[in-house]
């Protein structure tokens, strides 16, 4: 059978560079499924999206479907015969599916016999079929912010300009959005009108029209262009690939302008010119002998600037940015660092939860609390303090007001130039940061905690509690740190009672909301242990070492190299006794004395041993060797259950016995919840 190439391009206005990646992934995952659903045969799919139009490309596409087998349930059979003959409900299932009475057989589906069509039906054209998939794409197509135009109902991301649909050389009768599709897309938007396509040639007929459709060909010209500047300015240019991603977004025919700043304002700290050259001006930073240099590279959507309108206005719009930020910063260093705090009191931090200077003064106490559990040095404490102090002071400036992005940054730039030590100003900026492996000092791990649990805290008191995909206040992000500086920092602190101290801090009853908060902290836990390769056995196992997730980890550890071993899996069997006898009893009360036969004196006896064994091994943090405490449980465990009758005829003999078994189940619970292995693959 014959093959094809199917296009299908949909010319927008300005599409949002959010949507890009987003509108491609959507384009290959809905497309795949329609052809499968459509049971058309194809190669492969290439999808692209730029800034003003987005569409798809499909090839080895067979000609026409291949015949399949069709069962299609029709009416029940009590209502599709009468006296033999069809009835109307019958007629009229046969006749919106084109078939007739030979086609139809009679099955049952639970216990009720329905009418079936069963048919060999023969494939169509793909011609055909193409209109169909192709609007069938462009409704499954998912939007942030979808708009509407015109005076038609159409919703879109952007307002439709126009459609090319072809097979082949042939135009496609399809119609989206009131536009008719054709064979003419748009070229560059200032050098070219209409442009002729057809699907063997498109992405080649573009080109010729300065517009490079594919996003890999767009990517790949940037990263060239920025090579060669490097070349002719014997240069550095890093490449920044969120800056990367969205030029390719922005242009669809990028080329680099090299322009420059003034001179003076190389006097700025550097974090300060690249965010406003990089994030708001979208401009790549140039490096000579490894300093910043006052040059950058801008990208304009089109072959060249001969008369260098484009250079200058990068430059002008540039030049009055660092104006500003040249301004501000002066400006902020000529009173010290700490004396902004007081404008905290004017910035709101939450609603209900009070302003930056009230939460700086919660910080500073959950700080000193901390630094206290980890028994930290005075000098070390005198640095957290004074780092909690400080942490959001920046907050307060003019450079951090007019660039946010730059908060923690200035904190530590700004410190410096007040005097503060080294680690209170790398503190200050590094108790921003997400990235656990970015944070090098004590400080900023502390106050960088306190931060996030005040928040956690305060949100759980007013009901802000994340639910599905909202989660407006970064909530899991703040326990997926929390969790990271833990177990990276070995802290063997409760969580539990940093949770209340936080609250006492805030005048809050932390036992109105406990729970829900305790619960969350629980399920984030077991989240953040699969995150880290433990399988959902041994992370539910140990999720009640939430408060403690230090320890929690030392124990997902121990159990994930023991799995398995064939010694431990005879003690989960042995395991499986003591708890299923015992798990609906609720005391763990006995009586030693009343104890009868051998083996469970014995078994009592090593009971004794292994407590207080663990105890010391668990308090050692030694989770290894408690493990291999219980293990030793395993064979005087085995010798008990072929031995004693725990479900004696006597009631004290019996309810003793399942004390002392309720208690044995406890203890492998101060380790891990064992049951939760018991099943097969851990």
């Amino acid at each position: 059978m014959m093959t094809c190439k199917a296009l299908l391009e949909v010319g927008v206005e300005e599409l949002p560079s959010t949507e890009v990646k987003n509108l491609t992934k959507q384009l290959n995952e809905q497309l795949e499924i329609l052809l499968n659903n459509y049971k058309l045969k194809y190669e492969s799919i290439r999808t692209f999206v730029g800034s003003r139009r987005f569409g798809v490309l499909i090839d080895g596409l067979l000609e026409k479907q291949e015949d399949f087998f069709e069962e299609k349930r029709g009416p029940a059979k009590k209502i599709s015969f009468e006296n033999g003959e069809p009835t109307r409900a019958l007629e009229g299932f046969l006749r919106a599916n084109n078939a007739t009475v030979e086609d139809v057989v009679v099955k049952e589906i639970k216990g009720i016999p329905y009418v079936f069509l069963k048919r060999t039906v023969r494939g169509k054209n793909t011609e055909e079929l193409l209109p169909v998939v192709f609007k069938d794409l462009l409704n499954s197509l998912k939007f942030r912010k979808p708009m509407r135009w015109g005076v038609d109902d159409f919703s879109f991301v952007r307002p439709v300009k126009w459609i090319v649909a072809m097979l082949n050389d042939k135009v496609i009768e399809f119609e989206a959005f009131g536009k008719k599709a054709s064979n003419w897309s748009k070229g560059h938007r200032f050098f070219f009108d209409k442009v002729e396509v057809n699907a063997e040639t498109y992405f080649e007929n573009l080109r010729k029209a300065l517009v490079l459709a594919d996003i890999q060909d767009r990517k790949a010209r940037v990263l060239n262009e920025l090579k060669r500047v490097e070349n002719e300015l014997n240069a550095k240019i890093p490449v920044d690939e969120e800056l990367l991603e969205e030029v390719v977004s922005l242009t669809e025919y990028p080329t680099a302008v090299v322009g420059e700043f003034l001179e003076k304002y190389l006097e700025l700290p550097p974090e300060v010119i690249i965010v406003t050259i990089k994030h708001h001006q979208r401009t790549f930073p140039v490096y000579l002998k490894g300093e910043l240099s006052k040059e950058f590279v801008a990208f304009q959507d089109g072959p060249g600037d001969p008369k260098g309108n484009v250079k200058r206005g990068y430059e002008e719009v540039i030049n009055a940015r660092l104006e500003d930020a040249h301004f501000y910063y002066y400006k902020d260093l000529s009173k010290p660092l700490d004396s902004y705090n007081e404008t905290l009191k004017d910035i709101l931090f939450q609603r209900s939860l009070g302003s930056m200077y009230d939460k700086t003064l919660r910080i500073r106490k959950l700080s000193d609390a901390i630094s206290e559990k980890l028994f930290s040095k005075p000098e070390e404490r005198a640095q957290i303090l004074r780092t909690a102090e400080l942490s959001k002071a920046d907050l307060g400036t003019r450079i951090v007001y007019e660039f946010p992005e730059l908060q923690g940054t200035m904190g530590r730039i700004y410190a410096l130039k007040s005097g503060e030590p080294e680690e209170v100003a790398q503190g200050i900026e590094e108790h921003y940061k997400d990235n656990v492996a970015e944070i090098q000092t004590l400080s900023g791990a502390v106050v960088g905690i306190a931060d996030r649990i005040d928040t956690i805290v305060g949100n759980f008191f007013l009901g802000n509690i994340p639910s599905g995909s909202k989660d407006p206040y970064g909530i899991r992000r703040k326990f997926q740190f929390v969790f990271n500086i833990f177990c990276n920092l070995g802290w063997y602190i409760d969580i539990k009672d940093l949770y209340r101290h936080a609250a006492e801090i805030y005048g809050f009853d932390y036992e109105k909301f406990s729970d829900k908060l305790e619960t969350f902290t629980q399920n984030r836990y077991e989240n953040f242990l699969m995150e880290k390769g433990y399988s959902i056995r041994i992370a539910r196992a140990v999720n009640s070492w939430w408060n403690l997730p230090y320890n929690g980890e030392l124990v997902a550890s121990a159990l994930k190299s023991i799995v398995g071993n064939a010694e431990f899996n005879n003690l989960l069997i042995a395991y499986q006794r003591v708890h299923n006898i015992s798990k609906k009893h609720d005391s763990t009360r006995f009586d030693g004395r009343l104890f009868l036969k051998e083996e469970e004196k014995s078994l009592f006896n090593e009971y004794l041993k292994v407590y207080d064994s663990l105890k010391k091994h668990i308090d050692e943090h030694k989770f290894d060797s408690a493990i291999e405490d219980l293990v030793s449980l395993k064979e005087p465990i085995d010798k008990y259950f072929d031995n004693v009758f725990v479900m004696d005829n006597q009631p004290d003999i019996r309810l003793n016995r399942l004390g002392f078994l309720k208690a044995l189940d406890e203890l492998f619970l101060k380790i891990a919840d064992f049951s939760q292995l018991l099943d097969e693959g851990v």
